[in-house]
């Protein structure tokens, strides 16, 4: 069976708003064949239907290559859903793979990347998910998305905070402004082009100035229980940033030291929900196909 690895995610990273997102070594596994009927095994009950989104975007990839069959898919997903870290981006990026490449590499990676982006709706997760690593991104003059890779500086480290409820991405957008000041939209795009400063040359000192975003975060961490507690927690105890994932509930936590034992420990004790802490690094090679390439 033909193996694909798909990544985690981490959308905005700060002020980086819908454009600007790192793939994270927290993978889903699908391993798929050409099948006589669709058949998805390892998936919840309410999965496990023609809305799954892997194999939406099968079909999804099946139309745009002319073909019309059916996979058999198993699933081993390890990075949590409707947590801000890029679960449908990497279903989705998995799927239209699937079909190419069991279709005899019938599409590019290029195309691939448009297929998954139009389908996701945006670029800031499906980039990192299929390219890896660090990615700014935007839309073209023409409609087509274009993305481009940011070096990142080997010092930094990673850590997911992820709790045990949900936020939808409805209500996360829904409860943004409909518009901003001019001074908003200034400090925003002078934060986003200094945060890819400062993950690409280490500095952290920059990092904790231009993570200072006002485009989101003030708004979504009302939606996140014991989000100050948890930002000035780790701050004080790694020197880093804390950032809302995507659109959260899940942090992610940019530091050049790992949180001591006593932090955690402070994070578990949390009363009100619990908190998973993911150490993670960096995914730089993005989607993984074993035993066949694109």
């Amino acid at each position: 069976m033909l193996r694909i690895k798909a990544p985690a995610s981490s959308a905005n990273l700060g002020p980086g708003f819908d454009c600007l997102g790192i793939g994270l070594n927290v993978y889903n596994t699908f391993e798929a064949e050409l099948s006589e009927t669709d058949l998805l095994e390892n998936v919840e009950d309410r999965y496990n239907n023609a809305d799954n989104l892997f194999l939406q975007a099968y079909r999804y990839g099946c139309e745009a290559i002319g073909v019309s069959d059916h996979v058999h898919v198993r699933f081993d997903c390890q990075i949590p859903s409707t947590r801000g870290m890029g679960s449908s981006a990497a279903f989705i990026a998995a799927g239209v793979t699937a079909a190419s490449v069991l279709h005899n590499n019938a599409l590019s990676r290029e195309e691939i990347f448009q297929l998954i982006t139009r389908m996701e709706g945006h670029p800031d997760n499906t980039a990192p998910c299929f390219y890896g690593g660090l990615c700014a991104s935007l839309k073209a003059s023409d409609g087509t998305w274009l993305t481009r890779k940011i070096p990142l500086h080997e010092s930094w480290r990673f850590t997911l905070l992820v709790p045990d409820f949900e936020v939808s991405t409805r209500e996360a957008r829904r409860i943004l402004p409909q518009s901003y000041s001019r001074a908003d939209t200034s400090a925003s795009l002078a934060n986003a082009v200094m945060v890819t400063l400062a993950l690409g040359s280490g500095d952290e000192g920059l990092l904790k100035e231009a993570c200072n975003d006002v485009i989101h975060e003030p708004y979504r961490a009302a939606l996140i229980d014991d989000f100050s507690f948890i930002r000035d927690l780790v701050s004080a105890d790694t020197g880093g940033r804390l950032v809302i994932s995507g659109s959260g509930p899940a942090l992610l936590l940019i530091s050049k030291r790992s949180l001591s034992k006593e932090a955690c420990e402070k994070i578990s004790s949390i009363k009100t929900h619990r908190w998973q802490i993911i150490s993670a690094e960096a995914a730089q090679e993005g989607i993984i196909i074993e035993g066949d390439n694109l």
